[in-house]
């Protein structure tokens, strides 16, 4: 079967791409933000009105079900969309600010891991040896991601090893603490899928609170010090991310409603591979630090592992 003229794999390669190409340029939005104010709440704000509204368009030409007013069906997805995508596009954000694209989303890589566990422990799933060593896998890219920042500091001429030289341990707990509320969620919105009968639906439904958060945010803080009042160069590239983040997570629905995990998840776990090469592209560059590389390498394989063998 195909969507959009594309099959599963395609649609998964598409989402990888939607997903990088929002990272980098969140990253580059939040670079010209300079005397702008907070790039973080912008960035925040804008890219997720562009996602909610889109969804709710997509929701509602689908045909949206009674069970969306339905408070014991929709409440896991609004637990859920509190903390992601609410609460961890911020820590994501403050990531790619403090870190860059790269090591964030090489860190967010690992989020699998946390689900996969959340759900051994919470839903009684089992953990084979293939997942095992996934979650090993992973375990050791970050741990290795962290020792090349002091490993590579005289590196400095890499464009990747050269934001881990500068970052401080602390910075490393922002896209950390977007990991565990990434794989957090996913338990509880998998929890909810079982009784819901629409995932494009219950998709919206989870992407609504980061809206209404942000707006509140906005009216409290970003009206008041003017922080939501943006260059046009700025304001497109958040309007932009926005929207490539909307066609990754279409992409993203499609390739899993048409294919299935094994053959769709590992494409889309591309996305830092994705990020890196766009980052040196951009800088015309070629990656200098071999640590680097496995330590990523070693995150993807690791997560693709362990949703292969959960």
């Amino acid at each position: 079967m195909v969507a959009f003229g594309l099959d599963p794999w395609m649609l998964a390669l598409v989402a990888a791409g939607g997903f990088a190409c929002y990272t980098v340029i969140v990253e580059y939005g939040m670079a010209w933000t300079e005397g702008d104010g907070s790039p973080v709440l912008a960035a925040a704000f804008y890219s997720t009105l562009v996602v909610v509204a889109g969804f709710w368009v997509l929701a509602a030409l689908r045909g949206i079900p009674e069970a969306a007013t339905d408070p014991a069906q929709i409440w896991p997805f609004v637990v859920a969309g509190t903390a992601y995508p609410a609460l961890f596009r911020f820590l994501y954000y403050e990531g790619i600010d403090r870190v860059g694209a790269s090591v964030t989303a090489a860190i967010m890589g690992a989020y699998p891991v946390v689900s996969v566990l959340l759900a051994v422990a919470v839903l009684g799933d089992a953990l084979g040896l293939v997942a095992a060593a996934g979650v090993g896998l992973v375990v050791g890219g970050v741990v290795l991601l962290q020792f090349t920042q002091d490993a590579d500091k005289g590196d400095i001429e890499d464009v990747v090893t050269a934001k881990l030289a500068g970052a401080r341990p602390l910075d490393l707990l922002y896209p950390a603490g977007a990991m565990l509320l990434t794989g957090s969620a996913f338990v509880l919105i998998d929890y909810g899928l079982a009784d819901f009968p629409d995932p494009v639906v219950a998709t919206a439904i989870t992407q609504t609170p980061a809206l209404v958060i942000f707006a509140g945010w906005a009216g409290a803080v970003g009206v008041r010090t003017g922080e939501l009042r943006l260059s046009r160069p700025v304001l497109g590239a958040f309007a932009v991310a926005g929207a490539f983040n909307f066609v990754g997570w279409l992409g993203n629905f499609y390739a899993l409603q048409l294919g299935d995990i094994v053959t769709v998840v590992p494409l889309i776990n591309t996305m830092p591979l994705l990020i890196m090469a766009i980052t040196y592209g951009a800088e015309r560059q070629l990656p200098r630090s071999r640590r680097l590389l496995v330590a990523v390498a070693a995150i993807v394989a690791g997560a693709t592992l362990v949703q292969i063998g959960g």
